[in-house]
């Protein structure tokens, strides 16, 4: 009778040589030791980054034209969603107001709909008015909480009852809306499709502000305000200010302005190194590959465009990327 033979099974790892196990068990504690290291630095940079952004930077600008004869400095404050540098932003307002600009321009979401807090604007407003000229352009926050519906051409038609061989421009600032008249109230002009002209030193200066900046309502609901504005006293200085930057990259006129001002990107919220901003709602990730104005400086229609990163910091993903406050220079040459 022949003995049973029993076959024992080896799985690849124990078949190994001795040497070759101690470098895989060497390799995976170092595998394991590096995504703790990468967790720890990540830890790290959202931690320092959110700390950091417990203060603005400033971002300084220069812009030239003809059409002045000394400098003309425009803060922009844009998308603070109703943060805070100190209190009732005294550390803000105090370096506004060292900076000693001509005009101070709000390009939008300085409320956050979903808090509503129009005493916070109002108060921001008045500061800024008694520092400056001011001016307050709507955001979309602004929008959704003055609103009842979207500012696109088809939903605007449908509250008016309007087609394209009846639309009245007009009939979106008819709309009752409190708001503004408390921020004017206050000292700060709200611009919603149309010009404010004040005297700089020797210069006049246009400051027009969008309200509909889709790009579907821009030229239906506001096309003849705009040329009004741009081809009308042309020796004016000219400052297009606008929530969101879309109708810059949708169309493509002879003329926006002398300088074009807009924010709610937040600049990308992210900043990679050299790759730039990483995410928009509106245009996904790294979103300057497809022509989006996201962040910094732009050229349109010849003339400089600044899309601000905004002040608003209370993203724990904001990172390499410090709110900021705009600072620009308009000079001759």
């Amino acid at each position: 009778m022949f003995n049973k033979i029993k076959m024992a099974k080896k799985n690849a790892f124990e078949a190994l040589s001795p040497g070759m196990k101690k470098n895989i068990r060497a390799l995976k504690f170092f595998a394991i030791g590096m995504i703790f290291v990468c967790f720890a630095a990540m830890i790290i940079l959202i931690m320092g980054s959110y700390i950091g952004n417990r203060n603005f930077r400033e971002t300084f600008y220069s812009a030239s034209s003809i059409k002045v004869d000394s400098n003309v400095r425009v803060i922009q404050l844009s998308d603070m969603h109703g943060v805070a540098y100190g209190k009732n932003n005294r550390r803000l307002l105090e370096r506004i107001e060292d900076l000693e600009p001509d005009i101070i321009i709000c390009t939008g979401d300085i409320v956050d709909s979903a808090e509503d807090d129009t005493d916070y604007a109002v108060g921001l407003g008045k500061a800024l008015s008694k520092i400056a000229p001011s001016y307050y352009v709507y955001g979309n926050n602004e929008v959704e909480s003055i609103y009842d519906f979207p500012l696109n051409e088809k939903e605007l038609d449908k509250k008016f009852g309007f087609d394209k061989n009846n639309r009245d421009e007009t009939a979106l600032l008819k709309i009752e809306d409190s708001f503004e008249e408390k921020l004017e109230n206050a000292g700060i002009k709200v611009l919603k499709n149309e010009k404010d002209t004040i005297k700089v030193k020797t210069m006049e200066v246009d400051v027009y502000g969008v309200l509909n900046s889709n790009p579907s309502s821009f030229w239906s609901y506001s096309e003849k305000a705009f040329f009004d504005y741009i081809y009308e006293n042309t020796n004016n200085l000219k400052i297009t200010a606008v929530h969101e930057p879309f109708i810059f990259e949708e169309f493509a006129p002879e003329f926006w302005g002398d300088l074009m001002l807009c924010g709610h990107t937040h600049g990308g919220v992210m900043r990679i190194p050299v790759l730039g901003p990483l995410f928009t709602r509106e245009g996904g990730l790294f979103p300057e590959r497809d022509g989006n104005f996201v962040y910094g400086r732009y050229d349109t229609a010849g003339k400089p465009l600044i899309v601000s990163g905004g002040l608003e910091n209370s993203n724990l993903l904001r990172i390499n990327n410090q709110p900021e406050l705009v600072v620009i220079d308009i000079n001759k040459f």
